[in-house]
């Protein structure tokens, strides 16, 4: 498992499809920032909430991270991916919060 673990984070594949993951998210948010949904008051509420939850899970994924920050280390694409992984969870939270919102409001 931790090899698998290990070969995953040092393909430079894998930093590409996360990244790639990563704008796709990002692109979402900002669609539904620019929507007729998103610009009235309603909106705007449901973006600030689903920003704010994805920032207090932003410290709990570098927190995370940091643990595994001396494995990574070791390779400097295996970095990039451990740095990727936790921004693509972050846009990936804010996206999900975002939606649960929506669905509840």
């Amino acid at each position: 498992m931790i090899e698998w673990v290990n070969n995953l984070f040092d393909s430079r594949v894998f930093m590409k499809i996360n990244a790639g993951l990563g704008f796709v998210l990002l692109g979402f948010f900002i669609f539904f920032y620019f929507t007729k949904e998103g610009k009235d008051e309603r909106g705007r509420g449901l973006i600030a909430t689903a920003s704010l939850i994805s920032f207090a899970m932003l410290f709990v994924f570098l927190n995370i991270y940091a643990y595994f920050l001396v494995w990574s280390m070791d390779n400097i694409v295996r970095l990039a991916n451990g740095i990727q992984t936790v921004y693509t969870l972050f846009l990936l939270t804010a996206d999900i919060a975002l939606l649960v919102l929506k669905k509840i409001r």
